[in-house]
C-alpha cells in the first residue's frame, strides 16, 4: 500500500495506491508521476515500513504488495513537480476543515502541561526529561535548575546558596530590577545576593554556581524532620562506677569494702570527669578591684594566675585565676578570679560553701585500676599531663561524680554511602556538618563559655574497597545560634568514592550543654559543561535567616525574546528584543529545517504590519512539547490568524473584516463559483440556534502581563447572560482587551456563523486558499442567477454584455452583476441596467473579456443588490480523484469582527 501525505504536518493520508506487483521507488513514480525525473534534492521523501529512503537508492529500493510505503510532498517555492495523478494543484488545496470558529491552538501545553498559572509553575524546578523552555515575547519565568542547587557555610553563620538556572532557549533580555527572589527584587537585597546572566555559548568554567556538586541523597533532610544525620554515640563500657562513696587520697581513688566497684571495662589510658567537693570559704569584695577571695584547701588545685579553671557546686562557672596566695602561718591558701572575658569576679555567694574546683573540664587519665582502686593524672584544659598536679587532698565523699569523658567514646558511623552516582568519578568532596541548636555551654549565671565537639569524616575507593582515609577536626564555639561548617577534602586520584562519619566523643547528657551535630550534606564534584546553547542566570544567596526557606525556590525573571526582526521588508542579521508574532512565526517554522524560500514573506510582511498597527503581541514561555503545526498555529492565534501551506509555502492566513465584500465590491482575490462551474448542487445547511445547547457567552482565561496572575474576562453579546458561558484560554495573550477582543470574536462567530456551503468543481476550486474569499451563485429564485459571457461591447459610456440565459429582473430594485474571470477571481460587482432579456449594460469593466470561446468564457453573477451570490469563506478544499474537487466554506458576516478593536468593560 502506497500513501500520499500533502506534507509532514498534515497526517491525514491524501491518497491511497494499491500495489499489485514487486516494483521500485523511482519505477512507481515514473509509472505514476507526469514530470518525474531525478533530482539531487526531489520535492518528497519516501518511507518504506517505516524507514526513510535515500533518494539515491530509488532505483533499486524494491517494495510489493505487503509493504506500506509512504510518500510525503516537500515542494520548495512554486515546484511545478505533481506527485500521482492529483498533482501539485491538488496539494495546494490540501487545508484542513474547521468550524466556523476563532481558533484556539490546541498545543502540548494545554493537553500535558501546567496552567496558565498552575501552583508548582511558580517555583524552580529540576526537570529530567522534559524539552528546554522556549520564550517567546515577554513573560514571567521560573527558570529550571541546570545543576543541583549547592548550600555552603562561607562562615559559621553564613549559610549561601548557589543555583545555576536555564531561562529559555536563545537569545533574551532581562532587566536587573526584573530578577526577583519571591517578590523581592533582586538587587535589594545588596550584599545578600548575587547574579549574572550568561547568553548562549557563553564560558561559564570561572562560576561557581555551574559547578555540579552531586549530592548523596542519604544524607540530608530525615524523616524526623531533622537538617541532617544525627551522629550519635554508642558504647558498652559503663560511663560510671555503681559506689555510694569514695576515699581520695593523692592520685588515689578507692571505693570502700562493700561501698561498690569500678567498671570492668575501666582501662588504663580512658579519660574520666571527675567532681569532688571540698569547704571552701568566699569573702566578699575583700581582694584586689574588688574581687571576692576564695580561700581553702586550694594547695591542691595548684593554682597560678591565668590558670583556666572550673568550679562545680557553690559558685559553679568557668573562670581564669587572677591572683594565688599560698598558705603560710597558719593562714590558709586564698585566690582571686577573673571571668573567662577578663571582668573582675565579685558578687559570689559568700561564706563557707562546697565546691570542687580544677582545670576547665575536670579530666583525669587513668593510670591503674582494678574494680577498687584507681590511679590517674590530672589533665590540664588543652588535655595535657599536668606533671605538678600534688594530688587530692584525703577526702571521703558520698557526693563525688566520676564518669566518663566524652572524648573516650566513639561515635557509631553513619555509612558508608555512595558519594557518586554509577559510572561517574571525583576528586573532591565537599560535606556540612551542623549544629543546629548552636555549640555552647551555659553557667548558672546564664554565662555563655565556649564548647567543642570533634568528627571524624573517613572515605575511600568503592571499587578497590581499601584503607579509609581520614579527615579528623575538632570545632570549637561559644553560640547558641544554629552554625555550620563546610569542608572540601581532595580523593588524590578520581574515584567513585563512599564515605561516612561519625562524632568522636559522646553528647552531653548536661542540660546546660549543648552540642548535638548533624551531617548535614555530603558532595561530589562532577564535570559540567563550560557552555549552554542557551540562555542561563547564576545566583548565589544568603541564607541562614536573610530569607525564608520558602522563597528560595522562587527565583523568577521577567525575560524578553531576542529574534531576527522584519524591517523594510527583510529580516535583520542580528537578533533584537521582540514581541511581534511575525518573528516568532518566522522561528518556529525555520526550526525544524524549513528555509527561508519555504516562507510566504509577502503574506508574513502583510501580517506583521496588521499586528504592528494593532498592538497584537504573542507572550508565551512553553515548557512542553508541541508539533511545529501546533507552534505555529498558537503563535499566530494571538493574532486572529492561522497556519497553512499554499503553492508550497507556509504563510500565515488571518480572519478579517474584507471591507466591502457585503455590498460594495469584490475584494481582489475572490474567487466566483456557480452552476457553470459546478458539477452538481450548491448544498447550503444552516445551523439553528439551540439555546439548550449553546453557549450564552464566553469566559477566557489568560495571564495578565502586569499582574503576571491568571485573570478572566467576561465576553457577553447583547442579550447574553452568561449562564452557560464557554471557558477558553488565550494563549500567549498577556493583555485583558486583546483577550476580550478574542472572547468576543469567538461568541460573535457561535452566534453569526451558521450558514454552511459545499460544491465540487473540476479543478477551479484549486484556486481557492483557505479562508479566501468566494463568490458562489446558486441560482435561487430571489437572490441571483449564473450564466455564461456571451459576447461584450463598448459603447458610449456603457458596456453591453450578452448572456447565455435570459435575466430576472425584480421590480423596485437595484441589481448588480459579478464577472469572473480566466482565474476565478470576480470582476466587480458592477451596477447593471436592463437593455434586454439577454443584455443589460455596465459603466465599466477592469479587464478585457475573452469571448472568443477559445477558452472558457467568462461567467456572469447577477441578481439584486448583495444578493447576486452568497459571500462565503473557504475552509476545506479537497481533490477527488484527478478531476474534480470538493470545496467547503462558511458564510462571511462583517458582525463577527465588530468587537476587534474593543475595550474590556471594567
Amino acid at each position: 500500500m502506497i500513501e500520499i501525505y500533502a506534507n509532514k504536518l498534515d497526517q491525514d493520508v491524501l491518497r491511497e495506491y494499491r500495489v499489485t506487483a514487486e516494483t521500485t521507488v523511482e519505477q512507481w513514480l515514473i509509472d505514476n508521476v507526469k514530470g518525474y525525473e531525478r533530482r539531487e534534492v526531489p520535492p518528497m521523501s519516501v518511507a518504506i515500513n517505516g524507514c526513510l529512503t535515500n533518494p539515491e537508492s530509488w532505483p533499486e529500493a524494491k517494495f510489493g504488495a505487503d509493504e506500506r510505503v509512504q510518500i510525503w510532498v516537500e515542494p520548495k517555492g512554486t515546484d511545478p513537480i505533481s506527485i500521482t495523478i492529483a498533482a501539485v494543484k491538488g496539494l495546494q488545496a490540501v487545508m484542513k476543515l474547521i468550524t466556523p470558529r476563532v481558533k484556539l491552538p490546541k498545543t502540548g501545553t494545554q493537553k500535558q502541561g501546567n496552567s496558565l498559572s498552575g501552583g508548582n509553575a511558580k517555583a524552580n524546578q529540576v526537570r529530567y526529561g522534559d524539552p528546554v523552555r522556549e520564550l517567546f515575547g515577554e513573560d514571567e519565568i521560573f527558570p529550571d535548575y541546570i545543576v543541583e542547587p549547592r548550600r555552603v557555610f562561607k562562615g559559621p553563620r553564613d549559610e549561601w546558596q548557589y543555583m545555576m538556572l536555564c531561562v529559555t532557549r536563545g537569545e533574551c533580555q532581562i532587566n536587573p530590577s526584573d530578577i526577583k527572589i519571591g517578590n523581592t527584587p533582586l538587587i535589594a537585597l545588596g550584599s545578600n545576593a548575587t547574579y549574572r546572566v550568561y547568553g548562549p555559548g557563553e564560558d561559564l568554567s570561572a562560576e561557581p554556581a555551574a559547578q555540579w556538586w552531586y549530592q548523596a541523597p542519604e544524607v540530608g533532610v530525615t524523616a524526623t524532620g531533622t537538617s541532617g544525620i544525627d551522629l550519635k554515640t554508642t558504647t558498652t563500657v559503663p560511663q560510671a562506677p555503681t559506689a555510694q562513696a569514695y576515699q581520695f587520697n593523692g592520685d588515689l581513688i578507692t571505693i570502700p569494702a562493700g561501698a561498690g566497684s569500678f567498671p570492668a571495662g575501666w582501662a588504663i589510658g580512658m579519660i574520666i570527669r571527675i567532681e569532688v567537693l571540698y569547704q571552701y570559704m568566699v569573702t566578699a569584695g575583700g581582694g584586689a578591684g574588688g574581687r571576692d577571695v576564695i580561700s581553702g584547701p586550694l594547695a591542691q588545685l595548684g593554682a597560678f594566675p591565668g590558670m583556666q579553671i572550673e568550679v562545680v557546686g557553690a559558685n559553679s562557672g568557668l573562670y581564669i585565676v587572677n591572683d594565688y596566695t599560698p598558705p603560710a602561718g597558719g593562714d590558709p591558701a586564698h585566690m582571686t578570679l577573673n571571668t573567662t572575658s577578663g571582668a573582675p569576679v565579685s558578687g559570689l555567694l559568700s561564706g563557707i560553701g562546697w565546691a570542687g574546683i580544677g582545670y576547665a573540664g575536670l579530666r583525669y587519665r587513668i593510670t591503674a585500676t582494678n574494680t577498687s582502686q584507681i590511679s590517674v593524672d590530672r589533665l590540664t584544659h588543652s588535655g595535657a599531663t599536668d606533671a605538678d598536679w600534688p594530688g587530692y587532698d584525703f577526702i571521703e565523699s558520698n557526693s563525688a561524680l566520676l564518669k566518663l569523658d566524652n572524648s573516650n567514646l566513639e561515635g557509631d558511623w553513619a555509612g558508608p554511602y555512595a558519594l557518586c552516582p554509577p559510572a561517574e568519578k571525583t576528586t573532591k568532596i565537599s560535606f556540612t556538618v551542623m549544629f543546629p541548636s548552636g555549640l555552647a555551654g551555659v553557667t548558672q549565671k546564664g554565662v555563655i563559655v565556649p564548647w567543642s565537639v570533634t568528627y571524624e569524616f573517613q572515605f575511600r575507593d568503592m571499587a578497590a574497597a581499601g584503607a579509609w582515609t581520614s579527615y579528623v577536626e575538632t570545632i570549637t564555639q561559644s553560640t547558641l545560634d544554629q552554625v555550620g561548617f563546610t569542608r572540601e577534602v581532595s580523593t588524590g586520584t578520581a574515584i567513585r568514592p563512599e564515605g561516612r562519619m561519625r562524632r568522636i566523643g559522646a553528647k552531653s547528657t548536661e542540660t546546660n550543654i549543648l552540642d548535638n551535630v548533624q551531617w548535614y550534606d555530603v558532595r561530589a564534584l562532577l564535570p559540567s559543561p563550560a557552555s549552554y546553547p542557551w540562555t542561563t542566570i547564576a545566583i548565589s544567596a544568603a541564607g541562614s535567616g536573610k530569607l525564608s526557606s520558602q522563597s528560595e525556590n522562587k527565583v523568577s525573571v521577567v525575560a524578553t525574546r531576542k529574534l531576527p526582526i522584519l524591517v523594510d521588508g527583510a529580516w535583520t542579521a542580528d537578533n533584537r528584543v521582540t514581541r511581534d508574532i511575525a518573528p516568532a512565526f518566522n522561528y518556529i517554522a525555520k526550526a525544524p529545517g524549513y528555509e527561508a524560500a519555504d516562507i510566504d514573506l509577502d503574506e508574513l510582511i502583510a501580517f506583521d504590519n496588521i499586528c504592528k498597527a494593532r498592538g497584537d503581541k504573542f507572550d508565551l514561555s512553553a515548557d512542553s512539547l508541541m508539533t511545529v503545526k501546533e507552534g505555529l498555529n498558537t503563535a499566530l492565534a494571538a493574532g486572529f490568524a492561522e497556519f497553512t501551506i499554499s503553492r508550497g509555502r507556509l504563510r500565515p492566513v488571518r480572519d478579517q473584516k474584507r471591507d466591502g465584500f457585503d455590498s460594495e465590491y469584490f475584494p481582489a482575490g475572490t474567487q466566483g463559483y456557480s452552476a457553470q462551474n459546478m458539477l452538481g448542487p450548491l448544498k447550503i445547511s444552516f445551523k439553528s440556534p439551540d439555546p439548550a445547547m449553546d453557549h450564552d457567552g464566553v469566559d477566557v482565561e489568560y495571564k495578565d502581563r502586569r499582574t503576571r496572575q491568571t485573570e478572566t474576562v467576561k465576553c457577553r453579546l447583547p442579550g447574553q447572560l452568561g449562564l452557560k458561558a464557554e471557558k477558553v484560554q488565550a494563549v500567549g495573550i498577556s493583555d485583558r482587551d486583546r483577550a476580550y477582543r478574542l472572547g468576543m470574536r469567538r461568541a460573535s462567530e457561535a452566534r453569526y456563523r451558521r450558514w454552511s456551503y459545499s460544491f465540487e468543481t473540476e479543478l477551479d476550486g484549486n484556486n481557492s486558499d483557505y479562508l479566501g474569499l468566494a463568490g458562489v451563485s446558486d441560482d435561487t429564485p430571489g437572490r441571483g442567477q449564473s450564466a455564461l459571457m456571451l459576447k461584450y461591447t463598448t459603447v458610449a459610456g456603457a458596456i453591453i454584455l450578452e448572456s447565455s440565459e435570459p435575466f430576472i429582473w425584480a421590480d423596485g430594485v437595484g441589481h448588480t452583476v459579478g464577472i469572473r474571470r480566466l482565474d476565478g477571481t470576480l470582476s466587480g460587482p458592477w451596477p447593471a441596467t436592463r437593455v434586454n432579456e439577454y443584455h443589460l449594460s455596465i459603466p465599466a469593466i477592469d479587464f478585457v473579456p475573452d469571448t472568443s470561446w477559445s477558452r472558457e468564457p467568462p461567467h456572469l453573477l447577477f441578481g439584486p443588490v448583495s444578493r447576486e451570490c452568497h459571500r462565503v469563506l473557504v475552509s476545506k478544499v479537497s481533490p477527488k480523484g484527478s478531476e474534480s474537487v470538493s470545496v467547503q466554506g462558511f458564510n462571511y458576516d462583517e458582525r463577527v469582527y465588530l468587537y476587534d478593536d474593543s475595550s474590556a468593560p471594567a
